[in-house]
C-alpha cells in the first residue's frame, strides 16, 4: 500500500481554522512593541467520548475526531472561547468543563452548549479560581480536581507546584477537601529551571497539570520551565498510594522534551487513550512570531515501561502512522528540502524574506513573495532522484487584521514534480482548496523527481501568504 492509503499525522498538527490569538499587549510592556493579530492553539486536552475524540485547546473550542487524526473544528457554541487550560471530564452522564481562572462550566455533551455552574468552592464556602486545572474521575466514581499554584513546599521555600483536592461528585464545583501541595518546583530537576537555557536556579513555572489513572497507578503530568521557551517540556510524579498523597518523582523525566527545529517546547498538555489502547500526549510548542504566546500543538505516542513509567520514545516532525493503522515502525520518509539554500529558487522574495527561509527548521523565518508577483512560485533542487509521496506547507498570515477586515481562510496552491526542469507532474493540486490550514500535511501517491515546485494559487483578501516551511517527504530513488 502507498502512504496515502494509511492515516498518517505530521508535527506541527494541521489543525483547521485556528482561533485568534487572544493574549494582551500588556505581556510586552517592557519591550514596547505594539500588538499584533496573530493566530494559536495551545494547552490541549483530549476527551474521548461514544466514539469519538474531542480536543479542547486556549483560545477556542472545539475540534472532533473520528480516527484521531484528522480533525473538524466544531462551529461556536454559547461558550466558545473558554480562555486558558480547558479541562473536561465526564461524570453523571455530562460533561464538565474547568477553566484556568475562570467558574467550572457543564454541558449535556462534548459539543455543548456549555453553561456556567459557578466559581469553585472551598469547604468554609470561600470562592476561587484556579491556574490550568486538571480533572479526575477515579474508578469508585470520586473525583478530582489538580491545578498549579503557590504554596510552602515543605522546606521553608514557596514555590509554584501542583495542588490537589476532592470535589463533591454532585456539586462537582465545590472542593470537599482543603487543597493539598502535591509537590512543586524542584531547582535539581535541571529541565524545570525558567530560562531558555534553564539558567534561573531559583526559579520555575510548574504549570499544565494533567492526571490519569493507569493499571492502579496515579501518573500526575506537568510542565515547566515556561511555555515561551523552547526547553518548556511535560515531567511526571507518580502515586500507588492514592490520587491525592505519595507522589513520586519518576526516573523518566521529563516525558517531552526537544529545544530545537519545528516542534519545540513540547509542554503543557495531555495523556488521551487512543485506540487499540494506546496512549498518547498531545502538547504546546513554541512558535512565537507575532507574540510571546503564539503556539501551535503535536502529538506523540508514549508508552509505559518495565518500572511502570511514562516514556516517550521522542517528539517527532516527520510523518508518522496514526494509531489503528500501525502500532509499531516509522513511515520512513524523510524531509528532502530543508537547508538547501544554494539550491532554491524564487520567482520574488521581499528584502530579508528570501526563498531559501522557507527550507530553514525555523518557525520564525518565512519567504514572503513581493505583493505585485502575480503567481508566487518557489523551486527546490533536491540534488537527487526521490521517491515523493508527502508535503507539508506552514504557512505565514501576512497582512492579518482582524478589526480591519483582513481574516484567516483557505489558500490555494499546488506542488509539482520534475525531474529535468521541463516536464513536470502535479502531485498535489490544492487549487480549490477550501480548508483554512496554517500548517497544511498532505500524501499523495508516489511519484519520481530531484526538482520540487510550490505554486501559490490564491488566499483571503488582504492577506500574502508567506512560507515558515516547505517540505516534501520521500525515500532516495535507487
Amino acid at each position: 500500500m502507498e502512504l496515502h492509503e494509511y492515516n498518517t499525522y505530521c508535527n506541527p498538527l494541521s489543525i483547521p481554522e485556528l482561533p485568534r490569538g487572544k493574549d494582551g499587549n500588556h505581556d510586552m510592556d517592557w519591550t514596547g512593541e505594539s500588538q499584533k493579530d496573530y493566530r494559536s492553539i495551545s494547552d490541549p486536552s483530549v476527551l474521548y467520548f461514544e466514539g469519538k475524540w474531542y480536543l479542547y485547546p486556549s483560545y477556542g473550542i472545539l475540534w472532533e475526531s473520528e480516527d484521531f487524526v484528522n480533525w473538524h473544528h466544531i462551529p461556536a457554541t454559547p461558550y466558545e472561547a473558554p480562555g486558558y487550560s480547558p479541562a473536561p471530564m465526564v461524570h453523571n452522564g455530562k460533561v464538565w468543563l474547568a477553566v484556568h481562572s475562570r467558574p467550572m462550566f457543564v454541558a449535556d455533551s462534548p459539543r455543548g452548549p456549555f453553561t456556567e455552574v459557578g466559581k469553585l468552592v472551598r469547604p468554609d464556602g470561600t470562592e476561587f479560581t484556579v491556574m490550568d486545572p486538571a480533572l479526575l474521575k477515579d474508578d469508585d466514581g470520586r473525583i478530582y480536581l489538580y491545578w498549579a499554584d503557590f504554596a510552602d513546599n515543605g522546606k521553608g521555600k514557596r514555590v509554584i507546584g501542583t495542588m490537589g483536592a476532592e470535589l463533591d461528585p454532585d456539586h462537582p464545583n465545590h472542593l470537599i477537601t482543603e487543597p493539598k501541595f502535591l509537590f512543586g518546583f524542584e531547582s535539581e530537576h535541571a529541565w524545570e529551571r525558567f530560562g531558555a537555557n534553564n539558567q534561573n536556579t531559583e526559579m520555575g513555572w510548574c504549570e499544565g497539570q494533567w492526571m490519569i489513572k493507569k493499571n492502579g497507578r496515579y501518573y500526575l503530568i506537568y510542565s515547566g520551565n515556561g511555555t515561551q521557551f523552547e526547553t518548556y517540556a511535560q515531567g511526571v510524579y507518580y502515586s500507588d498510594e492514592g490520587p491525592l498523597s505519595g507522589f513520586v518523582y519518576q526516573k523518566n523525566n521529563p516525558l517531552t522534551r526537544h529545544v530545537h527545529g519545528l516542534v519545540s517546547g513540547a509542554g503543557h498538555g495531555c495523556v488521551a487513550e487512543g485506540p487499540n489502547d494506546t496512549l498518547w500526549t498531545f502538547y504546546t510548542m513554541r512558535m512565537g512570531v507575532n507574540h510571546v504566546f503564539e503556539r501551535r500543538i503535536g502529538m506523540d505516542r508514549i508508552y509505559i515501561n518495565e518500572d511502570g513509567e511514562l516514556y516517550c520514545k521522542g517528539i517527532t516532525d516527520t510523518p508518522q502512522y496514526g494509531p489503528g493503522e500501525k502500532l509499531e515502525g516509522t513511515v520512513g520518509l524523510l524531509p528532502l528540502t530543508f537547508q538547501l539554500r544554494a539550491r532554491v529558487k524564487a520567482s520574488s522574495m521581499k528584502e530579508g524574506r528570501e526563498g531559501f527561509y522557507a527550507l530553514e527548521q525555523n518557525l520564525n523565518t518565512w519567504w514572503q513573495p513581493e505583493d505585485t508577483d502575480p503567481l508566487p512560485q518557489l523551486t527546490v533542487k533536491l540534488a537527487a532522484d526521490y521517491r515523493v509521496s508527502a508535503s507539508r506547507v506552514i504557512w505565514q498570515d501576512t497582512g492579518l487584521k482582524y478589526d480591519g477586515g483582513v481574516l484567516p481562510g483557505p489558500i490555494q496552491y499546488k506542488i509539482e514534480l520534475s525531474s529535468d526542469e521541463k516536464e513536470w507532474t502535479t502531485v498535489l493540486d490544492c487549487s480549490d482548496n477550501t480548508t483554512d490550514l496554517t500548517i497544511d500535511y498532505r500524501t499523495f501517491p508516489s511519484c519520481k523527481g530531484n526538482l520540487a515546485r510550490l505554486t501559490i494559487l490564491g488566499a483571503p483578501r488582504g492577506i500574502r501568504p508567506g512560507v515558515i516551511s516547505f517540505s516534501v517527504f520521500g525515500k532516495r530513488e535507487l
